[in-house]
């Protein structure tokens, strides 16, 4: 889809996630006030349940076993009746409530009775069963129910799972009025329960105060809002991972872009030169001048051997790339590698005017590996610090032992590589450009990746110490042949 550029993925993927984000916050804010009625009516059925509870344990003393008692006093239908007796005032009204226990039945009588003339008044009262107790008798049952009622409504609340602020108010049961704690607005509190009375004296009812119940229902969401965070994170990453998959494939395509173009540059180089020394033995008759026909034919050859060799790179790349490669391990001094690379590199060293120097040790130092990979690599560091050095420039290659590891350096005084690159310069196709965007020197930008692949199978790593304009210092640490 060429119409979809990169620079579009960004502010898309921006543009989503605020959407997203937005349908998250309406679903979970949906998801709260349905939570929140949830809750208010599970708070409430804790105080209606525990005031149930209690009435049924002072009604039912001696007869906690009998299935009618249950049926009756704890059925919600009982519940409903007693809460409308309870809540029914109106002006010249009268309510009396009475039950009786014997041993043949049980009588629950639920009496009101109003003036049918309305200019007559008649004192509002409610009147329940002392069962000829003293009213400090009373008061005291009263109390012990009380504590009981509010220790079922907290071991209830508790059972929520997360610890809530509550507090209860009392009203009293015949004209309504605070008995007991500080008078709330209902907007002031999350919550206010109904006003349940806790036994069959009616002197006092209760009711649940909870001023916030906020952390409650987030608690209960829990679940919802970390799916709906999960969510959005996981969108979020897909999109950065998105995004940066297709910078690396832009980079990837521009870097083989260049690479065809340096490597049809570099191959068409010893082609023309051929072409050329060809072209020149014919015209101008070389056969009959030994000495020009052998310079031609060195020349041709010598450009041959540069293609043949870069044509091994590129394809010893793509079996690297491919896992292809099989090493021939075998043990070898990798003194003696350096020194034969060294010399089939003299050639370029003098052209170039230069200084290559092996730091030598009278002691070999051996590695159980490939040979010929080993030594590719080193005319590869070796190639590199020639090409990226000035003129007369000096490298210096030596080894070294330390903590059962062998470490070969190989040492430039070139122009350095600036730190952001230092890890860049490993992968495969890279290469440094100028300040005007230009390659300087020609290449394949396979080289060190190739160096690096190799090592790595060996067993070994890569290491770079680099600054801009004090040389480069590339070295090789590979594990040291010892026997057990």
């Amino acid at each position: 889809m060429k119409w979809l550029s990169s620079r579009y993925v960004l502010p898309l993927a921006v543009i989503t996630l605020i959407i997203s984000l937005c349908l998250q916050c309406a679903w979970i804010r949906q998801l709260y006030l349905a939570q929140k009625k949830s809750v208010a009516i599970a708070l409430e059925s804790i105080v209606s349940d525990a005031s149930r509870r209690i009435t049924y344990q002072s009604i039912a003393k001696g007869h906690e076993k009998s299935i009618r008692f249950q049926q009756f006093f704890l059925s919600p239908e009982w519940l409903s009746l007693r809460q409308a007796f309870d809540e029914l005032k109106v002006d010249n009204l009268r309510s009396q409530f009475h039950y009786g226990i014997t041993n043949d039945s049980s009588v629950v009588e639920m009496r009101m009775s109003f003036l049918n003339d309305p200019k007559k008044k008649i004192n509002h009262s409610s009147t329940a069963v002392t069962d000829g107790k003293s009213q400090r008798e009373v008061s005291l049952q009263d109390q012990r129910d009380l504590k009981v009622m509010d220790s079922l409504v907290n071991r209830g609340l508790d059972r929520l799972g997360l610890h809530i602020a509550r507090n209860y108010l009392l009203y009293d049961y015949s004209d309504g009025k605070l008995v007991q704690g500080k008078a709330v607005a209902k907007s002031s509190s999350a919550f206010l329960s109904g006003k349940y009375t806790y036994n069959l004296k009616f002197q006092n009812r209760y009711q649940l105060v909870i001023p916030t119940v906020t952390w409650l229902i987030v608690y209960q969401m829990r679940y919802y809002l970390i799916s709906s965070f999960l969510m959005l994170g996981l969108t979020a990453a897909a999109f950065y991972l998105l995004i940066r998959l297709m910078k690396n494939q832009q980079l990837y395509a521009q870097a083989r872009m260049s690479f065809t173009s340096n490597m049809t540059h570099e191959l068409q180089t010893p082609i023309s030169t051929i072409a050329v020394a060809l072209e020149s033995i014919s015209k101008y008759h070389l056969i009959d001048e030994p000495e020009k026909l052998e310079n031609y034919v060195n020349i041709s050859r010598h450009e041959l051997q540069r293609l043949q060799a870069m044509i091994e790179k590129v394809l010893k790349q793509e079996q690297m790339d491919l896992g292809k490669t099989k090493l021939q391990l075998s043990l070898f001094d990798i003194q003696s590698v350096l020194k034969q690379v060294m010399l089939s590199m003299d050639i370029q060293v003098r052209e170039k005017n230069s200084q290559l120097i092996l730091i030598p040790n009278d002691e070999p130092y051996f590695i159980k590996g490939d040979a010929m990979h080993i030594a590719n690599v080193c005319y590869n560091l070796i190639d590199n610090a020639l090409k990226y050095s000035p003129a007369q420039s000096k490298i210096e290659v030596s080894c070294s032992i330390a903590n059962h590891e062998l470490t070969i350096s190989f040492k430039d005084n070139g122009q350095g590589i600036k730190e952001i690159y230092q890890q860049q310069v490993f992968e495969r196709f890279f290469r440094i450009f100028n300040q005007d965007n230009i390659h300087n020197v020609k290449g394949s930008g396979l080289g060190l990746h190739y160096v690096k692949q190799v090592v790595e199978l060996h067993g070994g790593r890569v290491a770079l110490q680099s600054k801009v304009g004090k040389g480069s210092n590339f070295m090789i640490i590979l594990p040291l042949y010892e026997e057990n």
